[in-house]
């Protein structure tokens, strides 16, 4: 087994502990929530030529969305 070992601060049991105070002074920061798509999605693997691949890339950068997004949108304003 791992001798790594991650401290948790055991939730209060006593009806008269403060969970306010309890939830304030927890160590970890709470997980993201991650949005549920509402589609299933599909994997689209394509060659592009370096040129290409720069301007995709400084237009996302430009507009501030992942690659992948801006792919996206032109797809879907082409076929849908």
């Amino acid at each position: 087994m791992s001798a790594k070992r991650v401290p948790i601060t055991p939730k209060p049991v006593t009806p008269e502990a403060n969970i306010e105070d309890w939830i304030s002074t927890r160590s970890t920061p709470p997980e993201p929530i991650k949005e549920v798509s509402p589609t299933k999605m599909k994997r689209l693997t394509i060659d592009v030529s370096e040129n290409l691949h720069r301007a995709i890339k400084l237009k996302s950068v430009e507009q501030g969305i992942p690659m992948a997004d801006l792919v996206r949108d032109l797809l879907e304003q082409h076929f849908l």
